[in-house]
């Protein structure tokens, strides 16, 4: 057995999903899904429903291909979008869709959005072998950059990139910084939905691969795996394969690393270069704007998740908002505000601890 077998063999466990939960998440499909099954696989699977038209779930969105299917992609400037090549190859036809066959729509929900584009052009990896898919082999060459005919990210927002270094590790070993994945997976292909606790379980090709510990499934492809660190979103890699091997299933993310000018290599830095990617942080979409520059759902729902488990409920009336964030900052010794922010954010999940 391969060293990278044994990796994988190791975290089987972790990555394991019972064949009851994935005939469960198909029954969810439709936009009108049941709150009540909602609640008991947000419960199975560790996963919440997010609200999309806030920040930075309003930067993730649907790559909506030629209607034959869907992938998740995430804004890193005002036009452009970082997706898995592999949702633009067309299987049934073998052929990569032309960039008029493809939609990025930002802040879906249950079929309602505001802010969306049609794709103007995209470059994808010369590296990517399109005959054989999402494979361990395709991982670390299976992006594509998707240029905007409108510049979104400006009402929706964008993520920075984020380099996984030793520093960043240990400060998610030691749960200092969260390691998060969102995305619109099958069964919840119109509901964004959330791993708020995702660890690093090991690397693959020389760490420009990382296996992780995300609870994800085919539609979540190109989804980012986020670090919330220094009181803000940024991006450590793009989940790409989701399969099995003789060890198990497996889950990994293309590091985005493959992009810095200091470590990438070749075309993928070109590419992000000229795309004007952000190294140091994303932007949050302006406050008057159609999406929220704060993640007042997801707040709600981990300011209620000891009393009421499961998927997210609806939004706390503001009043009612302020109450509790000031109770809960009460108990944790923190300054009384009663203010949603990124940073109650932060301390909300670590008090998960």
């Amino acid at each position: 057995m391969s060293s990278l077998a044994k990796t994988f063999a190791r975290i089987q466990r972790a990555l394991c999903a019972a064949a009851g939960l994935a005939l469960a998440l198909l029954a969810l499909s439709a936009p009108g899904a049941d709150a009540t099954q909602l609640t008991q696989v947000a419960e199975a699977t560790g996963r919440v429903e997010v609200n999309a038209m806030e920040y930075p779930w309003s930067a993730i969105g649907r790559v909506n291909a030629g209607g034959r299917g869907h992938c998740t992609g995430f804004l890193i400037g005002a036009r452009q979008v970082l997706t898995a090549a592999h949702c633009l190859y067309d299987k049934r036809e073998g052929r990569w869709r032309g960039a008029s066959e493809l939609h990025f729509v930002a802040g879906y929900q249950r079929d309602a959005y505001l802010i969306h584009s049609p794709v103007a052009s995209y470059e994808r990896s010369r590296g990517f072998e399109a005959s054989t898919g999402a494979t361990m082999g395709n991982a670390v060459t299976d992006w594509a950059l998707l240029t905007l005919e409108k510049p979104i990210g400006l009402k929706a927002g964008w993520l920075g990139l984020r380099r996984l270094d030793s520093d960043l590790l240990e400060r998610i070993k030691h749960r200092q910084v969260r390691l998060i994945q969102a995305g619109y997976r099958r069964g919840w292909s119109h509901i964004m939905s959330a791993n708020l606790e995702c660890a690093v379980i090991g690397f693959f090709e020389q760490r420009r691969g990382i296996v992780h510990g995300c609870d994800v499934a085919q539609g979540d492809s190109g989804s980012p795996l986020l670090v919330l660190v220094d009181g803000g979103f940024q991006v450590a890699g793009m989940h790409v394969l989701n399969g099995r091997t003789q060890a198990g299933r497996v889950a990994g993310a293309l590091s985005v690393a493959l992009f810095h000018p200091k470590s990438g290599s070749g075309q993928a830095v070109k590419a992000l270069r000229g795309a004007g990617a952000v190294w140091s942080g994303g932007r949050a979409p302006p406050g008057s704007g159609p999406a929220s520059p704060v993640p007042l759902r997801t707040i709600d729902y981990l300011l209620g998740e000891r009393a009421h488990p499961g998927a997210a409920g609806a939004a706390r009336p503001s009043r009612e908002r302020r109450a509790a964030i000031a109770e809960f900052e009460t108990r944790r010794g923190l300054p009384v505000t009663g203010r949603a922010s990124l940073a109650l954010l932060v301390q909300l999940l670590q008090a998960r601890d």
